[in-house]
Formats: structure tokens, sequence, C-alpha cells
């Protein structure tokens, strides 16, 4: 079984809030939990390209947290998905303002939907905290039609699942009893960037890396491109490429860090990050993780569509 450090999410994703029918709620374990209170497994879905027939790839991935580890398991749903798009290393890098350090998988504490992970500095005993709290949210009934999108960015309303993420799944099927998705809350002591050294990527400099970053788009949309100092004595380079929102895509970020002489691609928590919006009247919420009911049903028809 493979462990992964599988993190969240690059581009800025939709708005996060709940739907009407059923709210969320800290003390719902009984119905929305995953097992004991100190094991939780979030499942995802993610497309790539299969090697060897040029065609799309899916990959079911299951994450289970467990007081003191977490262990991944990636099962190809359609195709041969290329796990080298999946850090299955136990350690990522951890830069931040004059700090150089790691995100391991030990020292893991498991509590409800709460997952708490030390960061630890390099060469001392020195660590701050970065937890996530996965809260709930029912998908029992939800069909592809429970999303609505609009041409002004804002105003797209409902609840995007992965049934939207792969339209040759009809409309009318809908999750089953029992379905949940699970929207992470992440604390953090302090802001950073986090990346596998199996995110390396092909590029010779930090500024080719950016030159390509800021050509993502082709229809001139904004963006904005911020240089920083980061690391033990702020001695490596890192560059956010940010794509404003526009009509129905929302907020694009694109990290990248020189690291001793490589280039590669990262992610970046932001302890300032507001709070998730939670209110499904007034915009979209982004439910591809979800608990292994939903994930079950969606491994089904993925294979019978695909």
């Amino acid at each position: 079984m493979k462990k992964i450090n599988k993190q969240i999410l690059v581009p800025i994703s939709l708005s996060l809030l709940t739907i009407t029918l059923a709210g969320c709620n800290d003390d719902d374990n009984a119905i929305f939990g995953s097992g004991s209170s100190n094991e939780f497994t979030v499942s995802s879905f993610d497309k790539g390209i299969d090697r060897q027939t040029n065609r799309e790839a899916v990959v079911r991935i299951d994450s289970r947290y467990r007081t003191g580890e977490r262990d991944v398991k990636s099962t190809n749903i359609v195709g041969n998905y290329n796990n080298q798009n999946i850090d299955d290393l136990e350690t990522s890098v951890v830069l931040a303002n004059q700090f150089d350090g790691t995100l391991e998988d030990k020292n893991i504490e498991v509590n409800s939907r709460t997952v708490k992970r030390p960061v630890y500095e390099k060469n001392n005993n020195k660590q701050f905290n970065y937890e996530t709290t996965y809260r709930t949210i029912s998908l029992s009934g939800v069909d592809a039609r429970d999303y609505t999108a609009s041409n002004n960015f804002g105003s797209s309303r409902g609840i995007f699942t992965d049934l939207n993420n792969y339209p040759k799944i009809p409309t009318n099927l809908s999750f089953p009893a029992g379905s949940v998705c699970y929207i992470p809350v992440t604390t953090s002591d302090r802001s950073f960037f986090i990346f596998s050294t199996k995110d390396k990527t092909g590029y010779q400099t930090l500024g080719k890396w950016t030159e390509n970053a800021e050509k993502r788009f082709s229809d001139n949309r904004q963006s904005s491109t911020t240089t920083l100092n980061i690391g033990s004595g702020n001695k490596y380079k890192a560059v956010q490429v940010k794509f404003f929102a526009v009509d129905n895509d929302p907020e694009y970020l694109s990290n990248g860090i020189d690291y001793d002489g490589s280039i590669y691609n990262a992610d970046f928590i932001d302890s300032t990050q507001s709070r998730p919006n939670e209110d499904s009247l007034r915009g979209v919420v982004d439910c591809t993780l979800v608990n292994d009911v939903a994930a079950d049903f969606l491994e089904i028809e993925i294979k019978r569509y695909y």
C-alpha cells in the first residue's frame, strides 16, 4: 500500500459551501464518520493520460489517516494512470520565510475528522502545527444537475461533484444514501510552500518555468506574478503566478520553486486563508472529496461509461 502526500488544491478551487438539504455538523460522526475516532478515510478521483494508449486514464485514491501514519491506495479505474503524478514519498519539503523543513508521514494525530500533522524544522526539533478538519455535507440524492454553471464568475450555484467532472455519466444518476462530501478546512501556524522531490520539472531555470506558467491561458485574462525568497536564510526562490477569476473559471494559482538547482511544482498553504464559504445560496460547493459510499458509486459509473 502506497503512501502519498497528495496535497491539497491547486488551482485554488471552487468556493466551498453547504447545501440546504443537509448542513455541516461537527457532531455528526455517527452518520458521516469513517469508523473509529482515530481513523479516517478520504477518497478522490484524478484524470490523466495513459502513456501506452494516449487515451484518458482515471485513478481512485483512498487516503486513510490513522494516528501515527497515513496510508494511500491508488486503483486504476480507466486505463493506466501515470503514478508519477502521485506523490508516494513519505516526506515532503516545506519552505517558508526563514524556514526549511519537512512534512512527514509520522506522528499524525487523528481525532474524528481532524487530522493534525507536525511540520519539522530541518536540523533541529522545532516544529509548527498544520491541521485539517473535514466538514461534511450529505450527497444522498445529488446528481449532476445540482450544479448550475454561469458565464459570470460568482454566479454559479449548486454542488460540484465528479458527476460534473465525468459528463459521460447520465445527469439523472444520483448519489446513493449514505454518500458524503468532505470539505477540508486547514489551519496552520504559518504560511508555507510544500512539494515532493517527485514534483521536479524539466525546466532548467525558474524563469523558464515562469514564462510557461504565464502562458497557461490563451484568452488574455488578468494575472499577476510574484517572486519570493524563502527557506533558511531565504536562500531559495519561489514564484507564484495567479490568474484571476473570470466568467465561470475560478482563480488559479501556480507555484514554482528553485531548490538546490532544480525546479519544482509546489502547493501553497496560506495561514491567512479565510474559512470556506458554507452557504449554498451564495455559490458553489466543491464536493470532489468523498466517503467510501460515494466513491464506490463513482467508481462503478466511471467504469461503466468510460
